[in-house]
């Protein structure tokens, strides 16, 4: 009987661990210029400066637009226009030695300062590309995908 309230308990603990990690704030956009949009669960959403970022999040610029981030580790990212990016994963937990960057740039151009995941955790940080997988290894640059259209 205990066992089963035990295991009762560490579910609903369990799960409710998994949605409330889901709705961390991961960084705030700092800047927005032009038409931009963070699309998140379907929904499109304008940004302005203070919007919370979240896992999964679609950041996506026009012409002439661009989209400025400040993550809660201190990394910084510049969009630029015509750009889509996606937050895959981003944990910054220096108590329990977690850290993990991965964005995955679909098309468009972005300028990228590391912060604290990349100096404490190099091998945590990644850009994903249509054609590569990119570690990052110092602590600035700029990646630019094309698009194949």
């Amino acid at each position: 009987m205990i066992k089963s309230i035990m295991l009762a308990l560490f579910i609903t603990f369990a799960f409710t661990g998994v949605c409330f990690s889901a709705d961390v704030t991961i960084g705030l956009i700092s800047e927005v210029k032009g038409k931009a949009i963070v699309v998140r669960d379907g929904q499109e959403h304008v940004p302005e400066a203070g919007f919370k970022l979240k896992i999964s999040d679609t950041l996506n610029t026009g012409p002439e637009a661009a989209i400025g981030v400040i993550f809660n580790d201190e990394t910084v990212l510049s969009i630029g226009e015509n750009s889509e990016l996606v937050v895959n994963e981003y944990v910054f937990n220096p108590d329990q030695s977690r850290f993990s960057f991965v964005v995955r740039m679909v098309r468009g151009t972005a300028a990228y300062m590391s912060g604290l995941i990349a100096k404490i955790s190099p091998e945590s940080a990644r850009f994903i590309t249509p054609s590569a997988s990119i570690g990052i290894r110092g602590t600035k640059m700029v990646i630019q995908v094309e698009n194949d259209k």
